[in-house]
């Protein structure tokens, strides 16, 4: 389940972009008023941006950068911005979580897109939907810090480059030993698929190192050790548009599918267990959605297109 606390901070920034439609507003108000739990967090939300809420976009930018050149870079911006924030937040956002998280990123995508990056040391990287990363490279160190999201890793060992390569997560790091892996943020744990060679897993809180081999995943929280399974096949094809399961109950496939939506999906508790299988574009949510109507016993409720519920047929 989504968190309401990151789920409110998405929306505040959308329904205060000068661009934002009636439609947005309606999708919006619907959200909130789906759960208690939603509209405690749009409360909270909104207390924390209480001192910017009167501010005209263009007098606000000016309070906060008078002292600041006109030069100033927008990430330089709003990493201001972001420490704004967390002064007046009294920690309710950290600095770098949602919603300015990936705009202070190094690198970063938006919902339903993906990005490949070359690295200095020619590591190849995927970023999956939603991702945010940033990268510290020096002659000793070769690290992507996840933020968010998910990356698939192809190591790359370029000429004079011999520091290890690891991704540090906020549960612990992955360390390639010679790999191609991916690695995912879903919040309370981190999940690592190893499709070529080994990585070591190191938790932040957890004395014990274990080395998951090729053809088996991972996962692990800052507290506890990694737990090992099978791989499941089509685990990388994210990487090329594509959702790949397998028996995956219709309301984990929905969010699944959601990652790559802007808007809401949900379904009928009545049908939340039927299982699905296949490989979906995910370039086409609507393909997708006529085609589970035509092949299992739902039909498709759109209350908006950013408002969408599954119920049984």
């Amino acid at each position: 389940m989504s968190d309401p606390i990151k789920v409110a901070s998405e929306w505040y920034v959308r329904i205060n972009e000068p661009d934002a439609s009636d439609e947005d507003r309606r999708a919006f108000a619907c959200w909130k008023a789906a759960s208690p739990a939603n509209a405690d967090a749009w409360e909270r939300i909104r207390k924390v941006n209480e001192p910017f809420e009167g501010l005209e976009p263009a007098i606000s930018k000016a309070v906060l950068l008078q002292h600041e050149s006109t030069s100033l870079s927008r990430r330089r911006v709003l990493k201001k911005l972001g420490i704004v924030v967390v002064l007046s937040s009294s920690g309710l956002l950290a600095y770098r979580q949602q919603p300015w998280q990936a705009v202070l990123a190094d690198y970063s995508t938006g919902k339903g897109e993906n990005r490949t990056l070359a690295l200095p040391d020619a590591t190849e990287l995927v970023l999956n939907t939603g991702t945010a990363i940033d990268t510290r490279y020096s002659e000793s160190s070769r690290t992507v810090v996840l933020l968010k999201g998910e990356i698939l890793v192809e190591t790359g060992h370029g000429s004079g480059i011999s520091a290890p390569f690891k991704v540090q997560t906020r549960h612990g790091t992955v360390t390639a030993l010679g790999t191609r892996f991916s690695v995912r943020d879903h919040g309370d744990h981190i999940s690592v698929n190893v499709f070529k060679d080994s990585v070591l897993i190191k938790s932040s809180n957890h004395q014990e190192e274990r080395i998951i081999s090729a053809d088996w995943s991972a996962s692990f929280s800052k507290d506890t050790a990694p737990e090992t399974t099978p791989l499941l096949p089509g685990s990388d094809l994210w990487a090329k548009g594509i959702l790949s399961v397998n028996d995956m109950p219709l309301k984990q496939f929905l969010l699944e599918l959601g990652r790559y939506h802007d808007g809401f999906l949900r379904c009928d508790q009545a049908i939340e267990n039927i299982p699905v299988s296949g490989s979906f574009p995910v370039n086409d949510i609507n393909e997708i959605l006529s085609s589970l109507k035509n092949t299992h016993p739902v039909r498709i409720e759109t209350v908006t297109r950013y408002w969408i519920t599954l119920k049984p047929a």
